[in-house]
């Protein structure tokens, strides 16, 4: 099962007791769905749940019985095929026959308890969610353009959200949507579906942590490519020196340094200084193997 339905499905646990809460959601159900007016009013879906709940509430709050079917392909389909109760499913939610259901009536949401359950009952219909293990993205995916812009100012003026959604048009259809896992935990948490906002929080949590470990273990590479970039050069030059002139050539402290480094050259330069029969500093190492290698290119 999808991450989407999975939300979904907890969502469609929750129970709503208020009768204008429970209006506000079928509400949000019908008008997202694929067809709201008054020649058409429909749902398809491959949600069985969400059917299911379309159906009920289309008998409880509007009193109209609709056809469910299911296509061979596994989609769900609810339909008010009667032109009486397509005028009372529109009628219940204030539309007439002049103003189809391609706009907002905000008098079905206007108390503030009834906009989480409007909220709701719009995803279920037509909201969909990425696996956060893949990407980031909640969509509201809306037929008409000033539906979508109706929502979208709905969203925004949302005192329990603090997000602000980006819209796209797609397929003839506009999108309203958003990418970023903060504004999507928002929106999972003020729906009441808190398992898959804690699931969110947990995947990034995870993210972060590898990243951080790849970013180290890249910093760590970088490094160590840098430190046997710089021991092979060091070695060139005395293999240079010890071919031409022979390690006697340098001074005692620097002729015991570099044979200790034509032995070791995987070891780091503090680990060079304790060797030494006096130990030395990293930064005394460096200095050192620096001026046998100056030394080294005035003999070439």
């Amino acid at each position: 099962m999808s991450f989407s339905a999975n939300v979904k499905n907890e969502i469609l646990c929750l129970d709503i007791e208020n009768e204008c809460c429970r209006h506000a959601f079928a509400y949000g159900m019908m008008l997202f769905s694929r067809a709201f007016s008054y020649y058409d009013i429909f749902l398809l879906t491959e949600h069985e749940g969400v059917a299911n709940k379309y159906s009920e509430l289309m008998q409880t709050v509007c009193g109209v019985k609709p056809k469910l079917t299911k296509s061979e392909a596994g989609k769900f389909k609810v339909e008010v095929t009667k032109k009486e109760d397509r005028l009372k499913v529109m009628e219940t939610f204030g539309y007439d026959k002049k103003n189809g259901g391609s706009r907002l009536n905000w008098s079905n949401i206007s108390d503030e308890c009834c906009k989480v359950a409007f909220l709701k009952g719009a995803f279920l219909t037509c909201g969909t969610i990425n696996d956060p293990n893949k990407n980031y993205h909640l969509e509201f995916v809306v037929p008409y353009l000033n539906l979508s812009r109706d929502l979208k100012l709905f969203i925004q003026d949302n005192d329990e959200l603090s997000v602000e959604p980006k819209s796209i048009t797609r397929n003839s259809n506009y999108v309203v949507y958003f990418k970023d896992s903060e504004s999507i935990e928002d929106i999972l948490t003020v729906m009441g579906a808190f398992n898959s906002s804690l699931e969110i929080m947990g995947v990034k949590m995870y993210k972060d942590m590898r990243n951080n470990v790849n970013r180290k273990l890249n910093f760590e590479n970088a490094n160590l490519d840098k430190t046997l970039d710089a021991s092979s050069k060091q070695v060139n030059a005395i293999l240079h020196i010890k071919e031409t002139v022979g390690l006697s050539y340098l001074s005692e402290d620097l002729k015991e340094l570099a044979e200790l480094r034509l032995e070791n050259p995987d070891m780091s330069l503090r680990e060079l200084g304790e060797k030494l029969s006096t130990s030395i500093s990293r930064s005394g190492v460096n200095h050192r193997l620096q001026r046998i290698c100056e030394i080294s290119n005035s003999i070439k």
